[in-house]
Protein backbone atom coordinates (compact mmCIF):
# COMPACT_ATOMS: atom_id res chain seq x y z
CA UNK A 1 0.00 0.00 0.00
CA UNK A 2 1.33 3.67 -1.10
CA UNK A 3 1.62 5.96 2.32
CA UNK A 4 -0.22 8.69 1.49
CA UNK A 5 1.08 11.92 0.38
CA UNK A 6 1.95 14.23 3.33
CA UNK A 7 -0.40 17.54 3.28
CA UNK A 8 1.52 20.95 2.94
CA UNK A 9 1.40 23.00 5.88
CA UNK A 10 -0.91 26.01 6.47
CA UNK A 11 0.75 29.25 4.74
CA UNK A 12 2.48 31.14 8.19
CA UNK A 13 0.97 34.81 9.08
CA UNK A 14 3.80 37.63 8.34
CA UNK A 15 4.41 40.05 10.91
CA UNK A 16 6.57 43.33 11.55
CA UNK A 17 8.78 43.10 14.42
CA UNK A 18 9.98 40.18 16.89
CA UNK A 19 7.17 39.47 19.56
CA UNK A 20 8.92 39.67 22.86
CA UNK A 21 7.66 36.27 23.67
CA UNK A 22 9.18 35.28 20.83
CA UNK A 23 12.73 36.83 21.50
CA UNK A 24 14.25 33.58 22.98
CA UNK A 25 13.24 31.42 19.86
CA UNK A 26 14.48 34.59 17.17
CA UNK A 27 17.48 34.59 18.98
CA UNK A 28 18.19 30.63 18.73
CA UNK A 29 16.95 30.58 14.93
CA UNK A 30 19.10 33.49 14.37
CA UNK A 31 22.16 32.07 15.67
CA UNK A 32 22.28 28.79 13.96
CA UNK A 33 21.78 30.03 11.21
CA UNK A 34 24.66 33.08 11.26
CA UNK A 35 26.40 32.45 14.81
CA UNK A 36 29.58 31.65 12.41
CA UNK A 37 29.68 34.53 10.85
CA UNK A 38 28.90 36.80 14.37
CA UNK A 39 32.07 36.29 16.15
CA UNK A 40 35.37 35.69 14.59
CA UNK A 41 35.81 32.88 17.52
CA UNK A 42 33.89 29.44 18.07
CA UNK A 43 31.61 30.36 21.44
CA UNK A 44 29.13 27.70 22.92
CA UNK A 45 25.67 27.93 21.72
CA UNK A 46 24.11 29.37 25.10
CA UNK A 47 26.46 32.22 25.09
CA UNK A 48 25.67 33.12 21.46
CA UNK A 49 22.04 33.10 21.61
CA UNK A 50 22.30 35.67 24.61
CA UNK A 51 24.42 37.33 22.65
CA UNK A 52 21.76 37.71 19.82
CA UNK A 53 18.75 37.76 22.51
CA UNK A 54 20.91 40.67 24.27
CA UNK A 55 21.88 42.81 20.99
CA UNK A 56 18.81 42.14 19.00
CA UNK A 57 16.58 45.12 17.22
CA UNK A 58 13.68 43.50 17.34
CA UNK A 59 11.52 46.34 15.42
CA UNK A 60 14.18 45.55 12.35
CA UNK A 61 13.10 42.41 11.45
CA UNK A 62 10.01 40.66 9.59
CA UNK A 63 8.76 37.67 11.21
CA UNK A 64 6.75 34.29 9.83
CA UNK A 65 4.36 32.76 12.26
CA UNK A 66 2.61 29.37 12.39
CA UNK A 67 -1.08 29.41 12.55
CA UNK A 68 -0.51 28.34 16.25
CA UNK A 69 1.95 31.33 16.68
CA UNK A 70 4.99 29.84 16.73
CA UNK A 71 8.55 31.38 14.86
CA UNK A 72 9.15 29.83 12.01
CA UNK A 73 11.10 32.20 10.16
CA UNK A 74 12.56 35.76 10.46
CA UNK A 75 14.54 38.42 7.88
CA UNK A 76 16.48 41.23 9.73
CA UNK A 77 16.51 44.77 8.26
CA UNK A 78 19.02 47.20 8.02
CA UNK A 79 19.13 50.55 6.55
CA UNK A 80 20.83 54.21 7.41
CA UNK A 81 19.40 53.27 11.27
CA UNK A 82 21.26 50.53 11.49
CA UNK A 83 20.13 46.59 11.46
CA UNK A 84 18.70 44.39 13.79
CA UNK A 85 21.61 43.23 15.73
CA UNK A 86 23.10 46.28 17.93
CA UNK A 87 26.66 46.35 17.67
CA UNK A 88 27.32 48.27 20.22
CA UNK A 89 28.93 47.05 23.83
CA UNK A 90 26.50 46.49 25.79
CA UNK A 91 25.09 43.45 24.69
CA UNK A 92 28.83 42.11 24.92
CA UNK A 93 29.22 43.02 28.39
CA UNK A 94 25.68 41.49 29.37
CA UNK A 95 26.83 37.83 28.32
CA UNK A 96 30.42 38.08 29.21
CA UNK A 97 30.62 40.61 32.16
CA UNK A 98 32.27 43.75 31.69
CA UNK A 99 35.88 42.76 30.80
CA UNK A 100 35.33 39.63 28.78
CA UNK A 101 32.72 41.67 27.11
CA UNK A 102 34.70 44.79 26.50
CA UNK A 103 37.34 42.35 24.99
CA UNK A 104 35.17 40.52 22.47
CA UNK A 105 33.51 43.42 21.77
CA UNK A 106 36.76 45.17 20.47
CA UNK A 107 37.82 42.37 18.43
CA UNK A 108 34.60 43.05 16.33
CA UNK A 109 36.16 46.27 15.28
CA UNK A 110 37.87 43.66 12.29
CA UNK A 111 34.50 42.87 10.57
CA UNK A 112 34.24 45.07 7.48
CA UNK A 113 30.39 46.13 6.57
CA UNK A 114 29.18 46.33 3.40
CA UNK A 115 29.37 49.55 1.49
CA UNK A 116 26.75 52.09 2.03
CA UNK A 117 23.64 52.19 0.10
CA UNK A 118 19.71 53.57 -0.18
CA UNK A 119 18.50 49.86 -0.38
CA UNK A 120 16.87 47.73 2.10
CA UNK A 121 19.32 45.02 2.98
CA UNK A 122 18.29 42.15 3.79
CA UNK A 123 19.87 41.39 7.47
CA UNK A 124 20.00 37.57 7.48
CA UNK A 125 16.91 35.30 6.34
CA UNK A 126 16.77 32.29 8.51
CA UNK A 127 13.35 29.44 8.25
CA UNK A 128 13.09 26.94 10.81
CA UNK A 129 14.22 23.24 9.52
CA UNK A 130 10.61 21.74 10.12
CA UNK A 131 9.23 24.38 7.52
CA UNK A 132 12.03 24.51 4.80
CA UNK A 133 10.88 24.23 1.22
CA UNK A 134 7.18 25.66 2.23
CA UNK A 135 7.28 28.90 0.57
CA UNK A 136 9.09 30.55 4.00
CA UNK A 137 11.60 32.71 2.69
CA UNK A 138 9.65 33.72 -0.62
CA UNK A 139 6.60 35.10 1.75
CA UNK A 140 9.51 36.97 3.48
CA UNK A 141 11.13 38.05 0.25
CA UNK A 142 7.62 39.66 -0.58
CA UNK A 143 6.68 41.11 2.87
CA UNK A 144 10.45 42.77 2.73
CA UNK A 145 9.69 44.50 -0.43
CA UNK A 146 6.24 46.02 0.74
CA UNK A 147 8.26 47.20 3.65
CA UNK A 148 10.56 48.51 1.14
CA UNK A 149 8.34 50.67 -1.10
CA UNK A 150 6.71 52.05 2.76
CA UNK A 151 10.19 52.95 3.51
CA UNK A 152 11.36 54.56 0.67
CA UNK A 153 13.84 52.59 -0.56
CA UNK A 154 14.36 51.40 -4.48
CA UNK A 155 15.80 48.18 -3.97
CA UNK A 156 16.23 45.47 -1.83
CA UNK A 157 19.82 44.15 -1.38
CA UNK A 158 21.29 40.93 0.42
CA UNK A 159 25.00 40.04 0.88
CA UNK A 160 25.85 36.30 0.55
CA UNK A 161 29.36 34.35 1.92
CA UNK A 162 31.26 33.61 -1.91
CA UNK A 163 31.55 29.86 -0.36
CA UNK A 164 27.85 29.00 -0.21
CA UNK A 165 26.92 28.51 -3.63
CA UNK A 166 23.17 27.42 -2.17
CA UNK A 167 22.16 30.42 -0.59
CA UNK A 168 23.28 32.13 -4.25
CA UNK A 169 21.04 29.89 -6.26
CA UNK A 170 18.28 30.71 -3.99
CA UNK A 171 18.39 34.33 -3.94
CA UNK A 172 18.98 33.89 -7.79
CA UNK A 173 15.87 31.95 -7.97
CA UNK A 174 14.10 34.70 -6.22
CA UNK A 175 14.85 37.43 -8.74
CA UNK A 176 17.82 39.00 -7.12
CA UNK A 177 20.68 40.05 -9.41
CA UNK A 178 24.16 40.43 -9.00
CA UNK A 179 26.42 43.42 -8.42
CA UNK A 180 29.86 43.36 -8.03
CA UNK A 181 31.27 41.10 -5.04
CA UNK A 182 32.95 43.47 -2.14
CA UNK A 183 35.38 42.64 0.63
CA UNK A 184 33.03 42.57 3.30
CA UNK A 185 33.07 40.50 6.96
CA UNK A 186 36.22 39.24 8.84
CA UNK A 187 39.53 39.69 6.90
CA UNK A 188 39.80 36.19 6.14
CA UNK A 189 36.86 36.09 4.45
CA UNK A 190 36.54 35.32 0.86
CA UNK A 191 35.08 38.52 -1.44
CA UNK A 192 31.32 38.63 -0.65
CA UNK A 193 28.36 38.52 -3.62
CA UNK A 194 26.10 41.54 -3.63
CA UNK A 195 22.98 41.10 -5.09
CA UNK A 196 19.66 43.58 -5.67
CA UNK A 197 16.35 43.27 -6.14
CA UNK A 198 14.73 46.42 -7.43
CA UNK A 199 11.61 47.59 -5.62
Amino acid sequence: MIPPLPRPLPPPRIAQGVPPALRRAAAALYWRHFGRQILPVPVPARQGIALVAAAMRPGQALVALSAQGGLVGLVGLRDAGGGFLDPGPGSFVAVWGRAGGRLRHLSTALYRPGQGTTDLVLDGLATHPRWRRQGIARALVRAALAEARARGHHGLRVEVEARNHAALAAWRALGFQPLPRQRLGWPWAAPAHVLRLPV
